[in-house]
């Protein structure tokens, strides 16, 4: 279990684009709810963070997709991709989620996930964001 605080982004999750570090963040704390509330059997907590869950990834990857469509990156239909896997995985999770053991299973997945994700395809995506000349901190509004 990873024991960071729900508020500290794990390194490999930040890859260096602020709104997207911030969803990254929103993300990895709802796994941290998720386990908290799977460790403790809490049903109606589960359900409920797997519908924030549910939420949260929609909207992180329609952000992702919409950069990625808005920079050209090359490689989008196949993050597309990876993206409804995702989704289609964690909906089947969310209907089994009355066992706690699957739910216990669903954080593990998503964990791994998303690890495996932000790794491999994010990065991919931030060398490509970085050549459009796109100033990471300007694309999500800061200064």
């Amino acid at each position: 279990m990873n024991t960071s605080p729900a508020n500290t982004l794990p390194a490999n999750f930040e890859i260096g684009i602020a709104e997207l570090d911030t969803q990254h963040k929103r993300l990895h704390a709802l796994l941290e709810r998720l386990r908290d509330a799977v460790g403790k059997h809490y049903g109606y907590a589960t359900n409920a963070i797997l519908d924030e869950l549910a939420i949260e990834t929609r909207i992180h990857f329609a952000v992702e997709e919409s950069l990625m469509r808005m920079l050209s990156f090359p490689a989008v239909e196949t993050h597309v991709a990876e993206h409804l896997d995702l989704s289609r995985q964690l909906e089947k999770f969310r209907k089994r989620a009355q066992d706690f053991e699957v739910a216990d299973e669903l954080a593990a997945f998503i964990q791994q996930w998303l690890n495996d994700h932000v790794d491999r395809f994010d990065r991919e995506f931030v060398d490509h964001f970085l050549r459009a000349g796109v100033n990471p901190t300007a694309a999500s509004g800061q200064s």
